[in-house]
């Protein structure tokens, strides 16, 4: 584990079986073209997504649950749940997420994001580009971040952002743990 006060990231942590199991399981679900706070086509992403629920997959969403609890001990944040997670799949060349947080400052629910989780399932031989990074903090290794099997959790207001696929495809699972509004 190496730890840095933004972020906490486990080196290949989960396993190539569980890797390509949540593969498998993702890609039973029905492909969204993603979107962002602002809703509608956005510039600024180019991705498809799916949604792992809970209800459907309580063991992946188990698997994640264990990495934000263990962050959390670190970041001591005041967080309560996670109900979906969004399985990421950036198919094509010049797919890319560019500059942003994950917090939607504007929700009306008294909610926000507070800890962000990204696992990494593909293999970093399977594509090139594709590289994540924080824009305002120090950013992990880029070796160490795109292996397999690799789990980052972050402040979710962090902004951070994945560069555009030069070749082949990157697939990802994300999720955000939430809680009472950001004070």
């Amino acid at each position: 584990m190496r730890q840095h006060p933004a972020w906490i990231m486990w080196e290949g942590a989960i396993s190539d079986e569980i890797c390509d199991y949540i593969i498998e399981s993702g890609l039973t679900l029905l492909p969204n073209k993603a979107s962002t706070f602002k809703g509608g086509d956005d510039p600024n992403r180019k991705t498809q997504v799916r949604w792992i629920q809970k209800e459907a997959f309580p063991d992946i969403l188990d698997i994640v649950d264990k990495f934000a609890r263990d962050a959390n001990e670190h970041f001591k944040l005041d967080i309560d749940s996670i109900d979906y997670l969004q399985f990421t799949e950036y198919k094509d060349v010049g797919h890319f997420y560019g500059d942003h947080h994950d917090v939607d400052w504007d929700r009306s629910d008294g909610r926000h994001r507070k800890i962000s989780i990204v696992v990494q399932l593909s293999d970093p031989k399977e594509y090139t580009g594709g590289d994540f990074t924080f824009m305002t903090t120090q950013s992990p290794d880029p070796i160490t971040v795109k292996k397999r099997g690799t789990v980052i959790a972050f402040v979710s207001y962090y902004d951070h952002a994945v560069s555009p696929i030069l070749s082949g495809s990157r697939t990802s699972l994300v999720g955000w743990y939430e809680g009472p509004r950001w004070k």
